[in-house]
Formats: C-alpha cells, sequence, structure tokens
C-alpha cells in the first residue's frame, strides 16, 4: 500500500508526508487538505476545506517552523519505540496532524514511527475505511516487526478506528488508543450532511447502534468542542475532560498533546 515506506518526516521543517494528492485518494496517500471548520460543520463540505486549508496549514506551519528551527536530535532509546498511527476526521487528511506529529518529533520520538492514514470520508462508510484501516496497521505492523501500535484518531477518524477494533479483531495488535473529539454516541451536526460517513454519525444510526460502547480505549473530550453535540456524546471509556477548546483545536492544543503523549508507552 502506498505511503507505508514514506512515513511522517520531517520536510522544510514540516512534519508531513512528501507526496501530495487531491481528496478522494486512496487510502494512505497524502492530502494536503483539511477537516472540518467549527464554523457551520457538514454544512457544506466544500467551502469547508476552503476555508481550513488556508488557516490549518498556516497555524500549523508556523509551529513546526518554531519546534525544528533549532533541529532535532533523537536518542537510542526513542529508535525503540512503537509505531503511532494518526487518523484524521472527516473531510481531513494526515496533514491535520501536522502540528501534533511536530510535537512528537521535536520530543525525540522517531519520525520514521509516525504515520498518517488517510481514507476517503466523503464519499465512504465508516466499515469501508475501517476495512482500509485494517490493512494499512497490518503493513504498518509488517515493516515494524510486527510491534503493536497506538493510534491516535480526531472526531469521525475515531468511529473508523473504533469498527476496525471491535468487528476486524485490531485491538489485538494496538497498544493504546486514543481518540479527540469523537462522536462515539453520535453528534446532531452530522444531520446537515449525507454522505454515508455522515449517516454513521448520527445519533441511534445503525453503525452507531452496532458498535454499542465497543472498541473504546482512551477518549479525550471538550466541553466546548462546538461540533460533537451534545459534548457528552465524544466521551466514552476512559474519559479524560481537556482544556476548553474546540474541535479543531485540539489538532494544535499543547496542553491536549501533552495528555495524548502522557498516555502513550
Amino acid at each position: 500500500m502506498r505511503g507505508l515506506t514514506t512515513p511522517l518526516i520531517v520536510s522544510n521543517n514540516v512534519v508531513g508526508r512528501t507526496a501530495q494528492s487531491q481528496p478522494g485518494s486512496s487510502p494512505g496517500e497524502s492530502a494536503h487538505w483539511s477537516s472540518q471548520a467549527r464554523q457551520a460543520p457538514f454544512t457544506d463540505p466544500q467551502q469547508t476545506e476552503i476555508y481550513m486549508r488556508h488557516s490549518f496549514r498556516a497555524a500549523t506551519s508556523a509551529l513546526a517552523l518554531g519546534l525544528f528551527a533549532a533541529g532535532v536530535v533523537l536518542s537510542g532509546a526513542a529508535m525503540a519505540q512503537e509505531p503511532v498511527i494518526f487518523v484524521h476526521g472527516y473531510s481531513g487528511s494526515s496533514s491535520n496532524f501536522d502540528a501534533m506529529a511536530a510535537r512528537f518529533a521535536a520530543s525525540g520520538y522517531p519520525r520514521s514511527k509516525l504515520y498518517g492514514f488517510n481514507y476517503n470520508s466523503m464519499m465512504s462508510s465508516d466499515r469501508t475505511s475501517a476495512a482500509s484501516l485494517n490493512s494499512f496497521i497490518n503493513s504498518v505492523r509488517a515493516n515494524n516487526g510486527n510491534q503493536p501500535v497506538s493510534v491516535i484518531a480526531h472526531s469521525n477518524g475515531g468511529l473508523v478506528v473504533r469498527w476496525q477494533r471491535a468487528k476486524l479483531g485490531g485491538a489485538a495488535g494496538m497498544r493504546r488508543f486514543i481518540t479527540l473529539g469523537t462522536p462515539h454516541k453520535g453528534t446532531t451536526s452530522a444531520y446537515g450532511c449525507y454522505s454515508p460517513a455522515c449517516y454513521d454519525m448520527r445519533p441511534g444510526s445503525s453503525f452507531i447502534t452496532q458498535l454499542a460502547g465497543a472498541g473504546c480505549d482512551r477518549s479525550l473530550w471538550s466541553a466546548n468542542d462546538g461540533v460533537i453535540l451534545p459534548a457528552r456524546n465524544a466521551q466514552c471509556g476512559v474519559s479524560v475532560q481537556t482544556a476548553s477548546v474546540g474541535h479543531i483545536s485540539m489538532l494544535t492544543d499543547a496542553s491536549v498533546y501533552n495528555q495524548v503523549r502522557a498516555q502513550l508507552p
């Protein structure tokens, strides 16, 4: 599968894959466009992408530039760490995690162990995306001596991972699974769009009902999420409340990163 030989790397002071692709690309490929904005989420995906392309990439590029101005030296102990896979949310891409991945690398985490999974969230159901994720994780593990992986997922990406864990046997190969602002019990915001993944995210959907709380591990949620409505629907498994940040800000907030990093081996 494309992308497995080019994990998230530091290039031109930005953590991200070197190849670029457009929305609708195959899972594992990189697409430098972004997930839903807090303003009018789900209602107009095309306008949302345009808005977030400028605001999110500008913020993460500035952060990464500061983190890597002095360079990063990796320790021998860091090289033994296990792979971390980032899974984006609805209408997003792995570039949404540039800021968080930059912080991982700056802390000494080997960038060869940081992977971003891309999937076509605006066209595929979460079940279909979970099957692609399962293949991706199996390939990552095979390329890393069958080590277990840790997965960090934002928004709808958390539902994709939960299905992979609960229905496709993925939990056995996963050390830690952390969700950020995931609509575990659905979100009323999803009534504003009509893609397969949007139907899956609606409260009481067959997808949510079939999961029935399965596949959770650790969930981070914010009372001021603004996209996951009501906010408590982002709680599942061991739930930890974050700082008072918005849905997209969870990806770049330093305190959220610290909470994520503290829960990884």
